[in-house]
């Protein structure tokens, strides 16, 4: 029971992660082990109900921690240890604050919690080595426009949950749902290393594709649905030829440009989308 995931080990109830093991309830978590119900975290370890946290590893109920353990009920805080509600400790009295909250139980924990979110001031949204950007939960990116749950943007707008699994940067992408590796992309939900892509779902290893979805180690195709190692096709259809695709392609994108479906998604019973 995970989705929209990379790279999972023995995980159960997870969504859009990447690199995770031993983890459950998780989302948007990248590089995470034996995780329990955390939120917008990164290399984090042993940690349960975390939420924008980076590198904190034996720690519950943190949020906006970075480089910690052995925290309780935290917020944010940076490079620190064994600490409970914000307070320094010895690791011993560390230990034995932290079991005499638990027998309290999760209501009086929780309230805590919240008031200690109250006192210490928020960020107005999450960027790491970021510059400038728009948008939340942002980590090495730039010139990046209203994106969200991303990494490694480069010139891209209006994106969600885009990193890199091949790669190193995402580049001059635009208006997309879940993907990684990708350039000059525009209009997709859930690519992977793709090049010039328009107007496609659930491909992965593309270039130069338009109007596909489930097309797979391919290049040069146009409405193409299905495919694996295709190479100028149009339809599901082979056209012999690069110049012959180019010619019909051509036609093709001129005819819909005089119907007013060019840019727009298709959907069930002749009905459009206006992706503009």
């Amino acid at each position: 029971m995970c989705f929209d995931a990379d790279k999972f080990w023995d995980c159960f109830y997870c969504v859009e992660g990447n690199d995770l093991k031993n983890c459950c309830d998780c989302s948007t978590c990248d590089k995470c082990e034996l995780c329990f119900s955390c939120l917008d975290c990164l290399e984090c370890f042993e940690g349960t109900w975390l939420q924008d946290c980076r590198r904190v590893s034996e720690s519950l109920f943190c949020y906006d921690c970075v480089g910690c353990n052995h925290c309780f009920g935290c917020v944010g805080l940076r490079q620190k240890n064994y600490h409970l509600f914000n307070k320094q400790l010895s690791e011993e009295d560390w230990e034995k604050g932290v079991q005499e909250w638990k027998m309290k139980g999760l209501q009086a924990i929780w309230d805590e919690f919240e008031r200690i979110k109250e006192t210490v001031p928020r960020k107005a949204e999450m960027f790491y080595r970021s510059e400038d950007c728009t948008g939340n939960h942002l980590t090495g990116c730039k010139n990046a426009y209203d994106c969200y749950n991303s990494s490694n943007l480069q010139d891209c707008g209006h994106l969600y949950r885009i990193y890199n699994v091949y790669g190193d940067r995402n580049r001059d992408t635009w208006n997309a749902h879940g993907g990684v590796d990708l350039e000059d992309c525009h209009e997709f939900v859930f690519m992977g290393k793709g090049y010039n892509c328009s107007f496609c779902y659930y491909c992965e290893v593309t270039r130069d594709c338009d109007y596909c979805f489930q097309v797979f180690n391919s290049q040069n195709c146009f409405g193409c649905v299905g495919l694996n190692h295709g190479e100028y096709m149009i339809l599901n259809q082979p056209c012999g030829s690069k110049e012959e695709y180019e010619k019909r392609k051509a036609e093709i994108i001129e005819q819909m440009k005089k119907d007013g479906e060019w840019g727009q998604w298709p959907l069930p019973e002749g009905e459009m989308f206006d992706a503009g």
